[in-house]
C-alpha cells in the first residue's frame, strides 16, 4: 500500500486534474467548472418550452432518535423539529446562539414519526399519481 501524497505547496486541486480533451487535443480550460460555463443556459431553457413536463423534487427529511450509545452518554440531542410532522429542522451545535443553524425542506418527520406515516405522507401520494 502507497503512502498518501502530500499536496504540493502553491498547486490547487483543479491545476492537477487531467484536462479535457477535445477534438483530440487537450483543452486550456479542461475543468468540469468551465465546461459547466460553457453550456448556454438557453439550451435548457428551450427544451423546457418544447412541451416537455416539469417535475418537480419536494426534499423530505426524517429525524432518528438517539442510539443507545448516545442515551448511555448523555449526549445532548442536537437535532430537533416542529412537532411529528413539520417543514424545518433545527441543529444546535452548542450553547453560541450562532452556531444554532435551521434549514427548511418539503417535509420533515421527527424520531417520533413511524415508517407508516413516512409511508402514508411520502410514497403513496407518488403512487396514486402512477395509477
Amino acid at each position: 500500500m502507497r503512502p498518501p501524497t502530500a499536496p504540493r505547496p502553491g498547486v490547487n486541486r483543479a491545476q492537477t486534474a487531467t484536462p479535457t480533451l477535445m477534438n483530440g487535443r487537450a483543452s486550456p480550460t479542461g475543468s468540469v467548472a468551465s465546461s459547466r460555463a460553457r453550456t448556454p443556459k438557453r439550451k435548457a431553457r428551450d427544451e423546457m418550452e418544447e412541451g416537455a413536463e416539469e417535475t418537480n423534487i419536494n426534499v423530505v427529511v426524517r429525524c432518528r432518535g438517539r442510539n443507545d450509545r448516545e442515551v448511555r452518554e448523555n449526549s445532548g440531542v442536537v437535532v430537533s423539529t416542529e412537532g411529528i410532522k413539520g417543514k424545518k429542522v433545527e441543529l444546535s451545535m452548542g450553547p453560541s446562539a450562532l452556531s444554532n443553524k435551521t434549514y427548511q425542506f418539503d417535509k420533515v418527520f421527527s424520531p417520533a414519526a413511524d415508517q407508516g406515516m413516512v409511508f402514508d405522507e411520502v410514497v403513496t401520494p407518488m403512487l396514486d399519481e402512477v395509477c
